[in-house]
Formats: structure tokens, sequence, C-alpha cells
């Protein structure tokens, strides 16, 4: 503040604007770390409420950490005389909840685009797709964070004190993730994205293919798919189901501040029925070799929800 505004030029007024703005953009320009964000109301990943890092993969990780030192040490920090752990209940909630922000803030970066303010004077354009390898980080660190069972969260210690069986935090998060990340609005805006910027965009057929490997990582070896897992996978049919034509609602998305498009009327339940398609053909595969046979039921509900989606009769 006192650099831009109190320091002394001795020139006129139009002149000192003018050198100031001079100034500014040249020290823009040699250190990326004082570009402008706007609100976080938009697509660019680096602007989001409490996230004030570079990177919110590692910075989410190092949360993580935090998250699981503190949970080691709840019911020892939250006892209190006559208390009928509801300080523990109230803490571990707060922990969910922060855990979920993590994984939104990572979230984001899959279809961001980078809009950094310029003047004429600068060089570069002001929209510019997120890194593809930042987005297939992100993707990464969903599987290995959230979609991948965190066991750490689920300590039984805590939650036989603090809430009945019925209740699944993990599945609230998880299904949040999901919504988000296969959410109309954000398929719409890979799309726009790939066709504006072509081969540094992060195709979304690329996207779902790096999703449903780790989604459904079971079907490549016929392995036990674990409770929390096939909640996952029927959260993950669901969502892509009801992007189908018979299923999906009208909805404008605008891309880059311009006009909305109708993404009933785009690729997006195209690609949902091609998608779906090729997963039955999985699941109809695996479903032979999967010995557990509670995972194997599973399989075969899946496989005929999914038919009937997309055979309605």
């Amino acid at each position: 503040a006192i650099q831009w505004g109190y320091r002394w030029t001795d020139k006129s007024e139009e002149a000192d604007r003018k050198e100031d703005n001079r100034l500014i953009i040249d020290s823009l320009s040699k250190n990326p770390r004082l570009w402008f964000g706007g609100e976080g109301f938009g697509n660019d990943p680096r602007s989001q409420t409490e996230d004030l890092g570079d990177n919110a993969m590692k910075a989410s990780e190092y949360g993580i950490r935090n998250l699981k030192r503190i949970l080691k040490n709840l019911p020892e920090w939250t006892k209190a005389e006559g208390d009928r752990y509801q300080n523990l209940g109230e803490i571990y909630g707060q922990i969910v909840t922060q855990f979920n922000r993590y994984a939104l803030h990572v979230t984001k970066n899959i279809g961001g685009v980078y809009e950094t303010f310029k003047s004429v004077e600068e060089n570069g354009s002001v929209y510019e797709p997120t890194p593809k390898q930042m987005q297939k980080e992100a993707v990464q660190w969903l599987h290995q964070q959230v979609f991948e069972t965190p066991e750490w969260l689920l300590d039984k210690n805590i939650l036989n004190d603090i809430t009945s069986p019925v209740t699944n935090s993990l599945s609230t998060v998880q299904n949040n993730v999901l919504a988000n990340a296969l959410s109309p609005a954000r398929l719409a805006n890979m799309l726009e994205i790939e066709n504006r910027f072509g081969s540094k965009a992060y195709p979304v057929l690329e996207f779902l293919s790096d999703l449903k490997k780790g989604i459904w990582q079971e079907l490549r070896t016929g392995s036990l798919i674990t409770m929390p897992r096939r909640n996952l996978q029927k959260t993950y049919t669901d969502r892509l189901i009801s992007l189908l034509p018979a299923m999906a609602v009208t909805q404008s998305v605008s891309v880059f501040g311009g006009v909305a498009t109708n993404t009933r009327n785009s690729d997006i339940p195209s690609i949902a029925r091609g998608h779906l398609t090729d997963l039955l053909s999985d699941i109809r595969a695996a479903i032979p070799r999967t010995k557990d046979q509670l995972s194997r039921y599973h399989l075969m509900d899946e496989a005929k929800r999914i038919d009937v989606a997309l055979n309605p009769r």
C-alpha cells in the first residue's frame, strides 16, 4: 500500500499514474505470486476460500496429516467431566467437514480455467486451462485420499461413542465429491475447454477413464469389494445415469464468462451413454471371476441397473 499509494514520484498526476501502472506491470511480470485473483466464484482453482497455496493436492495432503494427528488424540482432548461425548461428536464432525473441504479444493482443479486479469500492456492471455498434469494429479489424489476408503476417518473407538451405525459420514463426503466431479456444469466446462485449447486440455473421455480405473479397480482383479466401495460404485453409476437424455435435467452453463449453453443438447449425454456401455461390458466380464458372493451380487445388480438405464422398456 505504501509503495503504490504514497510513494513520491515528483511528476504530474497523469504521468504519476502511468509510471505507477508501468511499475505494477513490471513487478507482476517478474513475480507470478503477485497475480490478482478474483473472489472464488469462477472456475479458477487458484481462487478458493481457505486455500492459500499454489497446489491444492499438496496443501490438502498436509492438512489431512494434521487431521489424522488430531483424530488420534481427540477422545483425550475433548474429555470433560459429565460430558456425554457431545464434545467428541462435535469436533469429529468438524474434522469430517474439513476433510470434505480439502477434497473439494482438489476437485476444483478438474476442468479448471485460470483467469488472470491483465491490462493490454501485459503479455499472455487472460484465460488458459489448468495444466493437464495438475488435473490428472487431482484425480489421482481423490483416488488415494477419498475413493480408496480412508480408514483413519472410521475410527471405531470414536464412532461407537458418538453415532449409530446407520450414520455414514464417509459416504456423504464421497457423494459430495462425485456429484461435484461429475456435475453437468463441470463436464460442460471440460468440453468447452477442450474445444478451445485442444491438446492443452484434459479431455472428458480421458478424465472419465482415469476416474473409472480407480473407482472400479476391483473389476480387473475380481477381488472382494468392501461395503464402502460398493456404495461408492453405486453412486458413480447413479451419477452417470442421471446424465442420460431420459434422465438429464436441462441446465445452462456459462464458460469463460460467455453465453450459457444447454448441457442436455451437448455431448454430455452421448459421452455418458458410451461410458456406461463400456462399464457394463467390464462389469459383465468381471462377474464370473469375482469369488466373494456379496461382491458378485453387487456387480450383477449394477449390470442390471445400467442395462435398464441404457435400454428402457
